[in-house]
C-alpha cells in the first residue's frame, strides 16, 4: 500500500526545518542512511544521529536514543528521520512526543522508504506532529530544490520515446529498455536469465544522463540481457521493497534475483563491465 504524504507537508519539513535527528543512523558508508545524512548535511541541515553502537558519525556526537541527547540540543530539534523497522516505530515516536511536550519545538516524524506504521502514525498525529512514512528525505529534497533545466526536458523526452519502443518490442530478444512497474516487476525478472533495471525518476538530472548509456546497452546486448525502466515515484512498492534510496540505482536481476545493484551515474565502461560479469 503506498502512503501519501501531502506535497505542502513535505516542502514545509524540507524547507523549514534545520535540526534532524536520524534515528537508526549507521556509520558505515555504504549503508542508505549514511548516504542520506550526509547529502541532508551538505546542504546545510544539521543532523543529530541516533545510535547505541557508535560514538561518532559524520562529525557529529551519537546518542542512544532521543532521550539521551542533551536537553540542549534536545530543544532544537525539529524533525525526526527514522530508519529502524517498522516494529520500532512506536518507541521512537513516544519518545519524539515527550521532546515535544517538554520543549514544544519537534515538529515532524519522517519514515522512510518501506518504513510504515499505522499506530504510531495515529499516536504522533495525535500529538500534533506531521507524518510521513514510506518516502525518502533525499529524494524527497532532490525532486524539490531541482529547478527545470531544457536540456534535462529534451533528454526526458527522448527516454520516455525509447522507453515507448522498447515495450512494443516483439519477441523475446528486446533491443531497447522496457517499462517495469510494479504490477509486472515479478513476472519481467523471472521471463528474463539476466535483467537491468534502471531506477530513475523524471525529475533526476544524473537519470536522464544514464538513460542514453543504458539504451546503447540494450541494443549491444540484444539476445543476452534485457534492460528495463522502474519510475521510482509511480512504482513505491517495488522502490521500497529493494530499498532504493538514491537514483540512478541499476538492479542486476538474474533468474529472478538480485545479484548485483550499480548506485549513481557511471560511465559505461562500468556499467557494460559489470553486466559482462554476469552474463557468463
Amino acid at each position: 500500500m503506498r502512503v501519501l504524504a501531502r506535497t505542502d507537508d513535505i516542502r514545509r519539513i524540507l524547507e523549514t526545518y534545520r535540526t534532524i535527528a536520524i534515528v537508526g543512523l549507521s556509520r558505515d558508508p555504504s549503508k542508505d542512511s549514511f548516504r542520506v545524512a550526509e547529502y541532508l548535511q551538505s546542504k546545510g541541515y544539521r543532523i543529530v544521529p541516533v545510535n547505541p553502537l557508535a560514538e561518532e558519525i559524520l562529525g557529529q556526537k551519537c546518542y542512544r536514543s532521543l532521550l539521551d541527547v542533551p536537553e540542549n540540543l534536545q530543544a532544537t530539534i525539529e524533525a525526526v528521520d527514522v530508519f529502524r523497522p517498522s516494529q520500532d516505530v512506536p518507541v521512537i515516536v513516544d519518545e519524539a512526543i515527550r521532546l515535544r511536550e517538554k520543549f514544544g519545538n519537534l515538529q515532524a516524524i519522517w519514515m522512510q522508504l518501506g518504513i510504515m506504521n499505522k499506530e504510531a502514525e495515529k499516536k504522533a498525529t495525535n500529538a500534533g506532529l506531521t507524518v510521513v512514512m514510506d518516502k525518502c528525505m533525499m529524494i524527497e529534497h532532490k525532486r524539490m530544490s531541482t529547478e527545470p533545466d531544457p536540456e534535462l526536458e529534451k533528454l526526458r523526452r527522448k527516454k520516455m520515446e525509447a522507453m515507448s519502443r522498447g515495450q512494443d518490442t516483439q519477441g523475446t530478444a528486446p533491443n531497447a529498455p522496457i517499462t517495469v512497474e510494479d504490477s509486472n516487476f515479478d513476472q519481467l525478472v523471472n521471463q528474463y536469465h539476466l535483467m537491468i533495471i534502471d531506477c530513475w525518476a523524471p525529475w533526476c538530472g544524473p537519470c536522464l544522463m544514464v538513460a542514453p548509456i543504458v539504451d546503447e546497452l540494450a541494443r549491444s546486448y540484444a539476445g543476452k540481457v534485457v534492460f528495463g525502466k522502474l519510475n521510482v515515484d509511480e512504482n513505491p512498492q517495488t522502490t521500497g521493497r529493494f530499498g532504493i534510496m538514491s537514483i540512478p540505482t541499476l538492479l542486476v536481476m538474474k533468474e529472478g534475483k538480485e545479484v548485483d545493484r550499480m548506485r549513481e551515474a557511471a560511465p559505461r565502461q562500468v556499467i557494460e563491465a559489470k553486466i559482462r560479469d554476469h552474463i557468463g
